[in-house]
């Protein structure tokens, strides 16, 4: 990862933490002890989490695909609700790419941005069954996990996020997904800095988080945010992080008032 200004730490939180007093040389070290005590902390508040969206489709990797592409934007809520609809309509993928596009913008109108969605899933369908002979992202089961999401992401509307929910979830590889909730929560926390991208944070995750903790660690971040550390008024009073967490002593931190 190519850093902006490779001198300062991205534990930095201005206070006695001894994280933040480790060398510049210890900063892996201090990003996975940091992450292993977030994980240990969460498994006592978050029992057996579970994704709403994409506990359906594990081991269908085209489902998974599909069904995340319907999330960007918009909560797991609506679309559900929006792949029910689709799954129902079009129980094999083939159909769906004999019908018009309208009657899917249609279908798909539940979970916003239906036209972008309905262009995006079209032409990832379009790809794989032109480069399989069939729709069917089965074949990267037996890929290395590089090249599947070197794969995946060139796909039309398949970002780091989307390529990392297809492994996961559909082909059953260690990925951890950074959605809105997991970049807010590891930003507060100090994990990363606070202009960290998306896929900047994913790529800190994917190297210091054990490949079997990945599944339940990203599922506990998103729980927690959408929870307890939400965008407006946090919960922090319930937070079981506050030692840890560089925005709860902070001036940007509302409960602070």
């Amino acid at each position: 990862m190519t850093e902006k200004n490779p001198s300062a730490c991205p534990l930095s939180c201005g206070s006695e933490d001894a994280f933040c007093e480790m060398q510049q040389e210890g900063r892996k070290d201090a990003v996975e002890e940091r992450l292993h005590l977030l994980s240990e902390r969460l498994k006592q508040v978050y029992i057996e989490p579970r994704s709403q969206l994409l506990s359906s489709t594990v081991n269908e990797p085209v489902d998974t695909l599909i069904a995340t592409i319907l999330s960007q934007a918009t909560n797991d809520s609506l679309s559900s609700r929006a792949f029910s609809r689709l799954k129902l309509e079009f129980p094999e993928w083939e159909s769906l790419l004999c019908e018009d596009c309208e009657v899917v913008e249609d279908i798909l109108s539940c979970a916003g941005l239906h036209r972008q969605k309905t262009k995006s899933i079209v032409g990832a369908l379009n790809e794989i069954r032109e480069d399989f002979g069939e729709i069917t992202l089965d074949p990267l089961k037996s890929w290395p996990k590089e090249r599947c999401f070197e794969y995946l992401t060139s796909l039309p509307g398949v970002g780091p996020k989307t390529a990392a929910c297809v492994l996961l979830f559909g082909l059953g590889k260690p990925a951890i997904p950074v959605d809105t909730h997991v970049l807010r929560v590891i930003k507060r926390l100090g994990i990363a800095e606070a202009s960290a991208s998306a896929s900047s944070v994913q790529q800190i995750l994917e190297k210091s988080v054990p490949d079997e903790a990945k599944m339940s660690l990203h599922l506990m971040l998103i729980e927690h945010g959408r929870k307890v550390c939400t965008a407006r008024k946090p919960k922090c009073g319930l937070c079981p992080l506050q030692d840890m967490c560089t925005f709860f002593g902070s001036s940007e931190n509302p409960t602070q008032d």
